[in-house]
Protein backbone atom coordinates (compact mmCIF):
# COMPACT_ATOMS: atom_id res chain seq x y z
CA UNK A 1 0.00 0.00 0.00
CA UNK A 2 0.96 3.40 -0.85
CA UNK A 3 2.50 5.67 2.05
CA UNK A 4 1.14 8.80 0.14
CA UNK A 5 -2.63 9.30 0.28
CA UNK A 6 -2.94 9.44 -3.47
CA UNK A 7 -6.42 8.93 -3.73
CA UNK A 8 -7.16 11.84 -1.58
CA UNK A 9 -4.74 13.87 -3.46
CA UNK A 10 -6.24 13.21 -6.95
CA UNK A 11 -9.79 13.87 -5.37
CA UNK A 12 -9.04 17.21 -4.49
CA UNK A 13 -6.13 18.52 -6.58
CA UNK A 14 -8.43 21.12 -7.97
CA UNK A 15 -8.66 23.09 -4.82
CA UNK A 16 -5.45 22.44 -4.14
CA UNK A 17 -4.58 23.86 -6.85
CA UNK A 18 -6.02 26.70 -6.40
CA UNK A 19 -4.67 27.30 -3.12
CA UNK A 20 -1.08 27.07 -4.47
CA UNK A 21 -1.91 29.78 -6.87
CA UNK A 22 -2.98 32.29 -4.73
CA UNK A 23 0.10 31.40 -2.51
CA UNK A 24 1.04 34.43 -0.64
CA UNK A 25 4.42 35.49 -0.34
CA UNK A 26 4.88 33.03 -3.18
CA UNK A 27 2.74 30.18 -4.30
CA UNK A 28 2.63 27.21 -1.41
CA UNK A 29 0.18 25.51 -0.50
CA UNK A 30 -0.13 23.63 3.20
CA UNK A 31 -1.50 20.20 3.09
CA UNK A 32 -2.38 18.26 6.17
CA UNK A 33 -2.65 14.61 5.81
CA UNK A 34 -0.69 13.98 2.86
CA UNK A 35 0.32 10.43 4.47
CA UNK A 36 -1.70 7.70 5.23
CA UNK A 37 -1.70 7.78 9.41
CA UNK A 38 0.22 4.46 9.69
CA UNK A 39 2.53 5.62 7.97
CA UNK A 40 3.27 9.18 8.96
CA UNK A 41 3.36 7.35 12.80
CA UNK A 42 5.17 5.21 11.81
CA UNK A 43 8.30 7.35 10.22
CA UNK A 44 7.79 9.89 13.43
CA UNK A 45 8.41 6.40 15.62
CA UNK A 46 11.25 5.23 13.41
CA UNK A 47 12.84 8.74 12.71
CA UNK A 48 16.60 8.33 13.85
CA UNK A 49 18.28 10.70 16.64
CA UNK A 50 20.63 13.56 15.30
CA UNK A 51 23.79 11.26 16.51
CA UNK A 52 22.66 8.67 14.23
CA UNK A 53 22.43 10.87 11.37
CA UNK A 54 25.37 11.43 8.41
CA UNK A 55 25.11 15.45 7.85
CA UNK A 56 25.56 17.70 10.67
CA UNK A 57 25.41 21.18 9.86
CA UNK A 58 27.12 24.42 11.83
CA UNK A 59 27.36 26.97 9.91
CA UNK A 60 27.48 30.71 10.00
CA UNK A 61 23.55 30.47 9.58
CA UNK A 62 22.34 26.94 10.28
CA UNK A 63 22.27 24.06 12.87
CA UNK A 64 20.21 20.65 11.94
CA UNK A 65 21.19 17.42 10.93
CA UNK A 66 20.76 15.30 7.60
CA UNK A 67 20.15 12.34 6.48
CA UNK A 68 20.25 11.26 2.60
CA UNK A 69 21.18 7.83 2.66
CA UNK A 70 17.19 6.49 2.75
CA UNK A 71 18.13 2.79 2.09
CA UNK A 72 19.66 2.23 5.69
CA UNK A 73 16.92 3.89 7.24
CA UNK A 74 13.22 1.78 7.84
CA UNK A 75 11.27 0.90 5.13
CA UNK A 76 8.89 3.26 5.81
CA UNK A 77 10.82 5.98 4.38
CA UNK A 78 11.87 4.03 1.30
CA UNK A 79 8.20 4.21 0.95
CA UNK A 80 7.47 7.43 1.14
CA UNK A 81 10.38 8.35 -1.14
CA UNK A 82 9.89 5.64 -3.57
CA UNK A 83 5.90 8.04 -3.37
CA UNK A 84 7.56 11.26 -3.58
CA UNK A 85 9.29 10.56 -7.05
CA UNK A 86 7.05 8.36 -8.31
CA UNK A 87 5.07 9.22 -12.04
CA UNK A 88 1.98 9.41 -10.21
CA UNK A 89 3.13 11.94 -7.67
CA UNK A 90 5.30 13.90 -10.30
CA UNK A 91 2.33 13.81 -12.72
CA UNK A 92 -0.06 14.80 -9.75
CA UNK A 93 2.77 17.86 -8.82
CA UNK A 94 2.81 19.32 -12.51
CA UNK A 95 -1.21 19.43 -12.56
CA UNK A 96 -1.56 20.90 -9.13
CA UNK A 97 2.15 23.69 -9.64
CA UNK A 98 1.54 24.57 -12.86
CA UNK A 99 5.16 23.57 -13.60
CA UNK A 100 6.20 21.10 -16.37
CA UNK A 101 8.71 18.53 -17.05
CA UNK A 102 9.64 17.72 -13.17
CA UNK A 103 12.09 15.69 -12.26
CA UNK A 104 12.60 14.24 -8.47
CA UNK A 105 16.11 14.51 -7.19
CA UNK A 106 17.53 10.52 -7.39
CA UNK A 107 20.58 11.63 -4.94
CA UNK A 108 18.40 13.99 -2.43
CA UNK A 109 21.04 16.58 -2.64
CA UNK A 110 20.36 18.67 0.21
CA UNK A 111 17.13 16.74 1.24
CA UNK A 112 15.92 13.13 2.59
CA UNK A 113 15.85 13.39 6.51
CA UNK A 114 16.10 16.52 8.66
CA UNK A 115 16.33 17.12 12.36
CA UNK A 116 16.64 20.11 14.50
CA UNK A 117 17.64 19.58 18.16
CA UNK A 118 17.31 22.47 20.83
CA UNK A 119 18.96 25.38 19.77
CA UNK A 120 18.49 24.61 15.90
CA UNK A 121 17.61 27.47 13.89
CA UNK A 122 17.84 27.99 10.18
CA UNK A 123 18.33 31.59 8.88
CA UNK A 124 15.88 32.95 6.04
CA UNK A 125 17.20 32.59 2.95
CA UNK A 126 16.90 31.02 -0.72
CA UNK A 127 17.53 28.00 -2.03
CA UNK A 128 20.23 27.30 -4.32
CA UNK A 129 18.79 27.40 -8.12
CA UNK A 130 21.05 24.51 -9.80
CA UNK A 131 21.63 21.04 -9.20
CA UNK A 132 25.91 20.21 -8.86
CA UNK A 133 25.22 17.30 -10.83
CA UNK A 134 21.80 16.88 -13.08
CA UNK A 135 22.44 20.42 -13.90
CA UNK A 136 18.55 21.17 -13.48
CA UNK A 137 16.69 24.15 -12.04
CA UNK A 138 15.55 23.67 -8.83
CA UNK A 139 11.83 24.33 -8.72
CA UNK A 140 9.76 23.06 -5.81
CA UNK A 141 10.42 21.98 -2.05
CA UNK A 142 8.06 19.17 -1.00
CA UNK A 143 8.40 19.41 2.86
CA UNK A 144 6.55 16.47 5.57
CA UNK A 145 6.89 17.37 9.21
CA UNK A 146 6.61 14.55 11.69
CA UNK A 147 5.95 16.50 15.08
CA UNK A 148 3.03 15.32 16.50
CA UNK A 149 3.21 17.76 19.71
CA UNK A 150 4.16 21.55 18.92
CA UNK A 151 4.28 24.41 20.77
CA UNK A 152 5.09 28.07 19.52
CA UNK A 153 6.71 29.18 22.25
CA UNK A 154 9.91 26.16 21.13
CA UNK A 155 10.42 28.34 17.67
CA UNK A 156 10.79 26.33 14.58
CA UNK A 157 7.86 27.77 12.37
CA UNK A 158 8.48 27.20 8.57
CA UNK A 159 8.46 31.48 8.06
CA UNK A 160 7.98 32.31 4.20
CA UNK A 161 9.24 36.17 4.06
CA UNK A 162 8.39 38.78 1.47
CA UNK A 163 10.58 39.60 -1.51
CA UNK A 164 11.88 42.58 -0.07
CA UNK A 165 12.38 41.09 3.49
CA UNK A 166 10.25 43.31 4.84
CA UNK A 167 7.83 41.01 7.14
CA UNK A 168 7.08 37.73 7.28
CA UNK A 169 3.56 36.24 5.56
CA UNK A 170 3.32 33.06 6.48
CA UNK A 171 4.17 31.27 9.54
CA UNK A 172 3.11 27.46 9.23
CA UNK A 173 3.74 24.92 12.26
CA UNK A 174 5.34 21.85 11.87
CA UNK A 175 3.12 19.50 13.08
CA UNK A 176 2.83 15.67 12.27
CA UNK A 177 1.69 14.66 8.31
CA UNK A 178 1.36 18.82 7.52
CA UNK A 179 2.81 18.84 3.92
CA UNK A 180 4.32 22.25 2.54
CA UNK A 181 5.05 22.68 -1.29
CA UNK A 182 6.92 25.78 -2.14
CA UNK A 183 8.40 26.85 -5.05
CA UNK A 184 11.93 27.84 -5.28
CA UNK A 185 13.61 30.46 -7.11
CA UNK A 186 15.82 33.38 -5.48
CA UNK A 187 13.50 35.58 -4.21
CA UNK A 188 11.64 32.74 -2.47
CA UNK A 189 12.81 33.48 1.31
CA UNK A 190 11.76 31.23 3.80
CA UNK A 191 13.86 29.63 7.37
CA UNK A 192 13.30 29.23 10.95
CA UNK A 193 14.13 30.84 14.15
CA UNK A 194 16.31 29.09 17.01
CA UNK A 195 14.57 26.19 19.01
CA UNK A 196 13.59 25.98 22.44
CA UNK A 197 12.80 22.56 22.98
CA UNK A 198 12.27 20.41 25.93
CA UNK A 199 14.82 16.83 26.73
CA UNK A 200 13.77 14.41 24.20
CA UNK A 201 11.89 16.99 21.56
CA UNK A 202 13.45 17.50 18.12
CA UNK A 203 12.23 19.13 14.90
CA UNK A 204 11.81 16.41 12.38
CA UNK A 205 11.04 16.91 8.58
CA UNK A 206 11.28 14.95 5.67
CA UNK A 207 12.11 17.07 1.84
CA UNK A 208 12.39 16.17 -1.49
CA UNK A 209 13.14 18.73 -3.94
CA UNK A 210 11.92 19.00 -7.81
CA UNK A 211 14.17 19.80 -10.62
CA UNK A 212 13.19 20.58 -14.29
CA UNK A 213 15.03 22.21 -17.09
CA UNK A 214 13.84 25.58 -17.28
CA UNK A 215 13.88 28.28 -14.91
CA UNK A 216 11.04 30.51 -13.63
CA UNK A 217 11.11 34.12 -14.55
CA UNK A 218 12.74 35.00 -10.84
CA UNK A 219 15.73 32.27 -11.59
CA UNK A 220 18.99 33.73 -12.76
CA UNK A 221 20.38 31.12 -15.28
CA UNK A 222 24.27 31.33 -13.56
CA UNK A 223 24.64 29.10 -10.84
CA UNK A 224 24.55 30.44 -7.42
CA UNK A 225 24.58 28.98 -3.50
CA UNK A 226 21.82 29.16 -1.06
CA UNK A 227 21.32 33.33 -0.31
CA UNK A 228 20.64 33.99 2.75
CA UNK A 229 18.81 36.91 3.93
CA UNK A 230 18.80 39.02 7.59
CA UNK A 231 15.23 39.33 9.21
CA UNK A 232 14.86 43.11 9.58
CA UNK A 233 15.29 43.18 13.77
CA UNK A 234 18.86 41.81 12.90
CA UNK A 235 19.54 44.05 10.58
CA UNK A 236 19.87 47.02 13.65
CA UNK A 237 22.62 44.16 14.72
CA UNK A 238 24.46 43.57 11.95
CA UNK A 239 27.51 45.18 13.22
CA UNK A 240 27.93 42.82 15.90
CA UNK A 241 26.47 39.70 13.75
CA UNK A 242 28.79 40.22 10.99
CA UNK A 243 31.58 40.49 13.53
CA UNK A 244 30.54 37.11 15.33
CA UNK A 245 29.77 35.76 11.80
CA UNK A 246 33.28 36.82 10.62
CA UNK A 247 34.91 36.18 13.83
CA UNK A 248 33.73 31.91 13.81
CA UNK A 249 34.77 31.13 10.34
CA UNK A 250 37.99 31.71 11.30
CA UNK A 251 38.20 30.99 14.70
CA UNK A 252 40.00 27.21 15.47
CA UNK A 253 37.84 24.53 15.51
CA UNK A 254 38.01 24.51 19.41
CA UNK A 255 36.80 27.96 19.89
CA UNK A 256 34.01 28.19 17.34
CA UNK A 257 31.21 26.99 19.77
CA UNK A 258 32.20 29.62 22.41
CA UNK A 259 31.68 32.09 19.31
CA UNK A 260 28.71 29.98 18.30
CA UNK A 261 27.37 30.18 21.81
CA UNK A 262 27.42 34.36 21.68
CA UNK A 263 25.41 34.04 18.49
CA UNK A 264 22.95 32.22 19.73
CA UNK A 265 22.73 35.05 22.58
CA UNK A 266 22.35 38.19 20.38
CA UNK A 267 19.61 35.73 18.75
CA UNK A 268 17.99 35.57 22.14
CA UNK A 269 18.13 39.33 22.55
CA UNK A 270 15.92 40.14 19.63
Amino acid sequence: MPAVDFERLEREAETIRLAFSVGDPIRHVVIDRILRDDAARRAFEAFPSPEEMAIAFEGLAEVKNAEERIELLDPVFQAIFGDLRSERFIRWLEHVTGITDLRPDPELHGGGLHQGPDGSYLDIHADFNLHPRMGLYRRLNVLIYLNPTWHESWGGYLELWAQDMSQCRAYIEPILNRCVIMETHDRAFHGYKQLHLPAGVTRKSVASYYYAPHRSEAQTAEQHNTLFQLRPEERKATGARQFLRRLEALAPAGVRPVVRGFRRLFRLAD
